[in-house]
Parts: C-alpha cells; sequence; structure tokens
C-alpha cells in the first residue's frame, strides 16, 4: 500500500484521519515523544519521534511518502513558519492535504488568519498536487460542556446562546479526507466540512432536552480569567458573528454527512458510561 504521512497524528483530527485511511494507507505518523509514539505505534502506524518545526524531522516523515495529511496544532504561533517548512519539503508527494480551517481569511481570529497565510505558501510552492480542508468546529468540542450541563441543566458556553455556527462530526472529517486524498482532487481546491451549516446554543440545548430526561437551557458564562488572548479573541468573534456555513461540499464528497442528534447521543453516551 503506499504511505500516507500524518502530522499532528495523536490529536483528535490525526486520528479521525488515521481511522478513516489505514485500510487503504500505510500510516508513518509524527509523534512529539515517546509517549505518543507507543500510542500510536500500538495503533499499527510506522512512527518519526520529532518536531513538525524541525526540517530533518520532516525529511524522515515526507522522505519516500506518497502523500501527506498536515494538521498543525490550533493557535500554534508559527504555523506559517512550519506550513513553509511542509512545502519545501512536500516537493516528492504526489498529494499534500492541509487541514484548514472554515473561513480562515478572518483576520479578527489571527488562527485562522494563520492558515489562510499558510494556504498561500502551499500554493506558491507550487511543487506538489495540494487540497485544502476548511473544517467547521467540531461536535466533539462539545463534550465537556455537555457533560457540565448534565448535571447542571445549563449548556454555558462563553459566547451568545443565539450566535449560530456551523459544525462538523469529526468520524465525517476523516471520511472527507480519505476521499480526497484517494480520489485526487484538483490542485489548489479547497473544501469547506460543514456537517451542520447553521445552528446556535439554545437550539443545541433543546436537542440535549429532548435527548435526555431533564431540562437543559442555555447561557453565557464568562472565559476563565486565564484565558489566552487569542481564544478571547475567537469568543468575541463568535459572539458578534457567529461561523455559518455550508453543507454541500461535504455532501458532495461523502453523501449525508452524520446527523447532530446523532452525535449528541453518543458523546451523552459517553459522558454516561464513564461515570459508572
Amino acid at each position: 500500500m503506499p504511505t500516507l504521512a500524518v502530522t499532528g497524528a495523536h490529536g483528535k483530527t490525526g486520528q479521525a484521519v488515521i481511522g478513516a485511511c489505514r485500510e487503504a494507507w500505510d500510516i508513518r505518523a509524527l509523534a512529539r515523544d515517546k509517549r505518543q509514539a507507543q500510542n500510536l505505534e500500538a495503533s499499527g502506524c510506522d512512527v518519526v519521534v520529532g518536531d513538525m518545526a524541525d526540517a530533518s524531522t520532516l525529511d524522515k516523515l515526507l522522505g519516500d511518502a506518497h502523500s501527506a495529511y498536515h494538521i498543525c496544532p490550533n493557535f500554534h504561533g508559527d504555523e506559517v513558519q512550519i506550513g513553509a517548512l511542509v512545502a519545501d519539503h512536500s516537493r516528492s508527494l504526489e498529494r499534500l492535504v492541509y487541514h484548514s480551517v472554515l473561513h480562515p481569511q478572518t483576520q479578527k481570529m489571527p488562527h485562522h488568519w494563520r492558515k489562510l497565510l499558510v494556504e498561500e505558501k502551499l500554493l506558491e510552492a507550487g511543487s506538489v498536487s495540494t487540497t485544502f480542508v476548511r473544517s467547521a468546529p467540531y461536535v466533539q468540542n462539545l463534550k465537556p460542556y455537555i457533560q457540565e450541563a448534565l448535571s447542571s441543566g445549563k449548556l454555558m458556553l462563553p459566547y451568545s446562546v443565539n450566535a449560530r455556527t456551523a459544525m462538523v462530526d469529526l468520524a465525517d472529517v476523516g471520511r472527507a479526507a480519505a476521499v480526497l486524498l484517494d480520489n485526487g482532487m484538483e490542485a489548489g481546491s479547497g473544501w469547506d466540512l460543514c456537517g451542520v451549516g447553521s445552528i446556535s446554543h439554545k437550539e443545541i440545548a433543546d436537542l440535549l432536552t429532548t435527548l435526555t430526561v431533564g431540562v437543559v437551557t442555555a447561557s453565557e458564562k464568562e472565559p476563565p480569567g486565564n484565558t489566552p488572548d487569542e481564544i478571547r479573541m475567537m469568543f468575541d468573534y463568535m459572539d458578534q458573528y457567529g461561523l455559518e456555513g455550508s453543507t454541500e461540499q461535504i455532501r458532495a464528497l461523502i453523501g449525508e454527512p452524520t446527523p447532530l442528534e446523532t452525535s449528541l447521543k453518543i458523546l451523552i453516551d459517553e459522558i454516561e458510561g464513564s461515570q459508572l
């Protein structure tokens, strides 16, 4: 089988991509340390240990790989420099998929804007067929808030209960990644991955009420005092503008995305199961 190199392999995005691609690809995964390496090896991956900001590590990872899926940790201040390094070391690849974000052109959220600058770097490199995955926020990110809601009856998030955002299930992100890697979409193409195009936290609370035995209401809470500035900027942006998207592109790749009710029920079952 061809080799797929994956940066950010130990995180939840990397795990979703690896899980969806392992039957068609030999996976070469990048780990930051020995603990991550052991976990990735246990799942059947060939592992390179090192820093994605290090050129020699990228040489080992990308070397004779057929394709790569590049995931830089969210809010990484050096993401643009890392993207430039990845571009320089991807010349022998057949295909590179870069995990970007929904609406990367948003300067008011610096971690989005950096991803747009990486897209620019990769396009300018022009040495490999590059595809951009622009993912909406994950439904799975709601898990700690849902856990609190199941005990308190309040879904409390740090921006307006009426702000409307897109969301996507991580499993659908993996499925879409597998299609993009297997089918070789046109170079420079970008794909918005939204399983739900627009929903508010008030509507999510209503769904949780339907899926559980108790009433759940939505409310806004202040972020903790030690919240980093960029995360506060994200909350401020979401509070004012939301982050809506379209489900058309994910449907073109994988068909019907996972219903939000299904994703939420899985999270509820996981939370309740962990409390037994």
